[in-house]
């Protein structure tokens, strides 16, 4: 396949994904009163970034397909660099997978609760670094890099290299998504309780 046309797909998508991030972060901004005057945008940002998201998430689909037809899946599986930017846009594809799941499930009212806003705009901005990630990585195995590198650098993974997390930094992921489920399985028993409570109640 020519190059070219991998280059498009990722420029497409891109585009798109910045384009949903910065309506899902303004969405967050509205909240305050810096953003105040900008509210009657509300519903129209949430659609904006719902639909550019899922076009920009399923064309990365498209982007990682036209990759693997340009270096075979061998080649790409024994390179340390473009190992690191398949895994790269794994966590692209996973981020705004759960950002378009939340959204999906809860609906426009995401927006309403500061918590679960602030989470959503930070899922599209964590999705946003690792599409650069993955253009930044395709950059420098073309010649052409852009320097985003120096600045994941800093975080203690180098791009060219094979990396990975420590042993302890697996262990306290695994213990935090333990912990998390189980918090939120306890929170939806109690509020299944109290609406038992107000059934009873409301029987007497």
């Amino acid at each position: 396949m020519n190059p070219a046309f991998h280059s498009i797909i990722v420029h497409v998508l891109t585009g798109a994904l910045a384009f949903g991030t910065f309506a899902a972060v303004g969405l967050f901004l509205v909240r305050f009163p810096v953003g105040a005057r900008f509210r009657h945008l509300a519903p129209a940002a949430d659609m904006a970034a719902l639909w550019a998201i899922w076009i920009g998430t399923v064309v990365s689909v498209g982007g990682m397909v036209s990759g693997f037809a340009i270096h075979s899946l061998e080649a790409s599986i024994n390179s340390p660099v473009i190992r690191n930017k398949i895994s790269a846009g794994l966590l692209l594809i996973l981020t705004y997978g759960l950002y378009l799941f939340l959204r999906h499930r809860l609906g426009p009212r995401i927006w309403n609760n500061d918590w679960l806003a602030a989470f959503a705009a930070f899922l599209t901005v964590a999705g946003l670094h690792w599409n650069v990630v993955t253009n930044s990585i395709g950059g420098d195995v073309a010649g052409v890099p852009s320097g985003y590198e120096s600045i994941v650098r800093l975080s203690g993974v180098e791009t060219r290299f094979t990396y990975y997390l420590p042993t302890w930094t697996l262990i306290a992921i695994a213990a935090v998504s333990v912990a998390l489920l189980a918090l939120g399985l306890a929170r939806r028993s109690g509020a299944g309780d109290e609406e038992d409570v107000r059934q009873e109640a409301a029987e007497v």
